[in-house]
C-alpha cells in the first residue's frame, strides 16, 4: 500500500514541494503507525526546506517535513505495550508528518485528552514539548518564582506563559503593544512592550528567570532584567557582554536525549485537563499541494496569528 505525503528533492522556497506516493513505513519494534488527523506547519520546517541544515544535517531526498501531529493508531510493533489500536494520540516524531501516515517511537507519544479540539492539539507537540523542557528541565522552576518571558506571544513564547503560570509563577509577558490583551489573556500577571515602553527599566532586576523566546535575541533587555543570581535562558542566542552579571546562570535550550516527550506528554495532557492550555489558531488549510504551500508562506511571512495548520 502506498500513501500521499508532501515532501521536496531540492531546497528552495515553496514551490519546491511536490506531492508524492511513498510506501507506508515499516514498524521497528517499539514503534507505531499513526493515521494522521492534522499536523502544524512550523517555522522548523521552513528552515529544513529552505537549506538553513544542508551543511550540518545530511539529508536523503525526497524529505517529507512534518515534526508533530495527531492522528489515530492503527498499528503496533510488536514491543509496544503501553498504546492499542485507535488510541489518539499526539506525536513528534521528528520529521515524517506530512503525510497520510506516519511511524512513531513510543517515547515521542502521548495519549490526546479525548475532550480537547484535535486541531489544538496539532499545534501542541513542538512548542509545549519546548516549553516543558525549557521550564523543567533547563531553567529548573519552582512555584513562587518571578519568571520573565521576553517574546511572550510566539507560538512557544505563548506556550510558556501558560505552563508557567500552570507550574505557580509569577509570570511576566513583554512583546510588541498589540500583544497586550492576548498575553495578560494567557495568564501574565504582567506586561511590558518593547516598542512603546523601556521594559528594561521597567522589570529591571525583577526575573528569577529571564527566558528569551524571540526570534532574534533580545540580550540587552534580558540583561537589565535579569536578577544578579538569577537564571538567563535563551531559545536563540546569549548575550556575549555578561560582565555586567557575571552570577547570573546562562543556559542555551538545546534538545537532549534524556528528556523524554512522554513525560512532557504527561505534564501537558494534566494542563489540558484542568484547563490550563490553550493553542490559538489562524488558520485551517487542506492536505493538498496548494494549502501545504499556502500555510509554509503564511508561516515563512512571520507571526501569523496563531498556529497553521493542516486538516486530512
Amino acid at each position: 500500500m502506498d500513501l500521499k505525503a508532501f515532501g521536496f528533492n531540492q531546497y528552495g522556497n515553496s514551490n519546491v514541494m511536490e506531492e508524492l506516493e511513498l510506501p507506508v513505513p515499516k514498524l521497528r519494534p517499539n514503534e507505531v503507525l499513526v493515521k494522521t488527523s492534522a499536523f502544524a506547519i512550523n517555522a522548523f520546517d521552513i528552515a529544513v526546506r529552505n537549506g538553513t541544515f544542508r551543511n550540518s544535517v545530511t539529508m536523503l531526498f525526497p524529505t517529507i517535513l512534518g515534526t508533530d501531529a495527531v492522528g489515530r493508531i492503527v498499528k503496533l510493533g510488536t514491543n509496544v505495550h503501553d498504546y492499542d489500536l485507535g488510541d489518539d494520540v499526539l506525536a513528534r516524531p521528528g520529521i515524517g508528518t506530512y503525510a497520510e501516515y506516519f511511524k512513531v517511537s513510543t517515547d515521542h507519544l502521548g495519549l490526546r485528552p479525548k475532550k480537547y479540539n484535535p486541531y489544538e492539539a496539532a499545534g501542541l507537540p513542538l512548542s509545549g514539548i519546548t516549553s516543558y523542557n525549557t521550564l523543567v528541565h533547563i531553567a529548573h522552576v519552582k512555584q513562587g518564582q518571578t519568571i520573565v518571558i521576553l517574546g511572550s506571544s510566539g507560538g512557544v513564547g505563548s506556550m510558556l506563559v501558560q505552563m508557567a503560570k500552570a507550574l505557580g509563577l509569577y509570570v511576566i509577558g513583554t512583546d510588541t503593544e498589540s500583544s497586550r490583551e492576548t498575553v495578560l489573556g494567557l495568564g501574565a500577571s504582567e506586561f511590558g512592550a518593547y516598542d512603546t515602553e523601556r521594559v528594561s527599566a521597567k522589570f529591571a532586576d525583577m526575573a528569577d528567570i529571564l527566558i528569551d523566546a524571540t526570534n532574534s535575541g533580545a540580550a540587552t533587555a534580558g540583561l537589565s532584567i535579569v536578577k544578579p543570581h538569577g537564571t538567563y535562558v535563551s531559545l536563540t542566542t546569549l548575550p556575549q557582554d555578561r560582565q555586567a552579571k557575571p552570577d547570573v546562570a546562562y543556559k542555551q535550550v538545546i534538545p537532549r536525549r534524556e528528556y523524554r516527550d512522554s513525560d512532557a506528554f504527561a505534564a501537558i495532557a494534566l494542563m489540558i485537563q484542568n484547563d490550563q492550555l490553550h493553542v490559538s489558531i489562524d488558520r485551517l488549510e487542506s492536505f493538498t499541494l496548494d494549502g501545504i504551500r499556502k500555510g509554509q508562506d503564511l508561516v515563512e511571512g512571520g507571526n501569523p496569528d496563531g498556529k497553521v495548520i493542516v486538516t486530512l
